[in-house]
């Protein structure tokens, strides 16, 4: 019995000192492992990232190239290293519901060299980018045909009709859509007296306007003109409008200061469907991608599958849903109060 309590009692000294040991321990705490310093990202590290995020201080622009093709541009500065991009709006990807695009772009530095690609998500918004459409001549029949089209995607178009007063005048307005004037015999004007030049131009002004036609601005026969015919027929109109193949876009002032020229999209210009609607999306991404209060102007003729200075239905429509589609706003040259 004695040897028994003998065993307990050292069994419970070794019990209490082995704690007693480990309160009086020291504890040995791991050294911490440094951690890798952090790199500051370069400067076309942070341009990269300012165009990903598309941001709207990055001041885009467009040029044509050797072969009239559009090319959409930009310069920004970061870290005193100034880059230039270049943006790939003819592959861009639209998203199924049409709201942004997935557009490729290239990105360099002017001092250094360096290049990146990359890709950023463009987003379509309301703002005051549009188009200012308009059919020349005397048409008359077949613009009446077309009008309940121009009303389903909600396009207002500016009619520069040519001869006498005609009663699709006041059904154009009537219908939101503007009249302009074309002369009464579409001469080549610089090839003309000046009495000539006065007769077609502003003799019959008094029968539109007196019947409730403003005809607030004139489009010149083929797009002709010399700088003295502006000065007298600002007179009379208050935008100007030439006539052309080269793709040209203005602002809202240069409008306003009351002559531009408008970029022909008839079909003797585009044999093929495909080109036809290759540069008309284009150039209505450019001016959305853009932005701003930037128009383009776009004109044709008469809407036929047939004449080569006309339209085709298809391709007018395909024009119509496009700019729909890029919320692309529709102007009327009457929209331009002179500065």
């Amino acid at each position: 019995m004695k040897n028994i309590r003998f065993l307990l009692y050292i069994s419970i000294f070794v019990v209490l000192a082995s704690c007693a040991s480990s309160r009086n321990a020291i504890r040995v705490e791991p050294e911490p492992v440094p951690s890798a310093p952090v790199e500051e990202p370069s400067p076309i590290d942070l341009a990269v990232r300012r165009v990903k995020q598309n941001q709207p201080d990055i001041h885009k622009y467009f040029m044509l190239d050797e072969t009239a093709d559009i090319i959409v541009m930009a310069d920004l500065t970061e870290q005193a290293e100034d880059f230039h991009v270049v943006y790939d709006l003819v592959n861009a990807v639209p998203a199924a519901d049409g709201s942004r695009f997935t557009v490729s772009f290239s990105i360099s530095g002017k001092q250094s060299g360096e290049t990146r690609d990359d890709t950023l998500e463009w987003l379509i918004r309301e703002d005051q980018a549009g188009l200012l459409l308009s059919l020349d001549d005397d048409y008359k029949d077949v613009w009446t045909e077309y009008l309940d089209l121009f009303d389903q995607y909600g396009a207002k178009i500016t009619f520069f009709v040519q001869g006498r007063l005609d009663p699709f005048c006041a059904l154009a307005l009537s219908r939101g859509h503007d009249v302009g004037y074309h002369s009464i015999n579409h001469l080549n004007l610089p090839k003309v007296s000046r009495e000539v030049f006065f007769e077609e131009t502003t003799s019959d002004l008094g029968t539109f306007r007196d019947a409730g036609i403003p005809l607030n601005s004139f489009a010149y026969p083929y797009g002709l003109s010399e700088p003295w015919m502006h000065e007298e027929l600002l007179h009379h109109f208050k935008i100007l409008r030439g006539y052309g193949v080269t793709f040209r876009v203005y602002d809202a002032a240069t409008i306003q200061r009351g002559y531009i020229s408008s970029k022909a999209i008839d079909n003797t210009l585009y044999k093929q469907d495909a080109a036809f609607e290759a540069i008309i999306t284009l150039m209505l991404r450019t001016i959305k991608f853009i932005g701003g209060d930037i128009v383009l102007p776009l004109t044709t003729h008469t809407i036929t599958d047939e004449a080569d200075w006309g339209i085709k239905p298809a391709r007018l429509e395909y024009l119509l849903r496009m700019a729909n589609q890029l919320q692309l706003k529709f102007y009327r040259y009457c929209d331009f109060e002179p500065l």
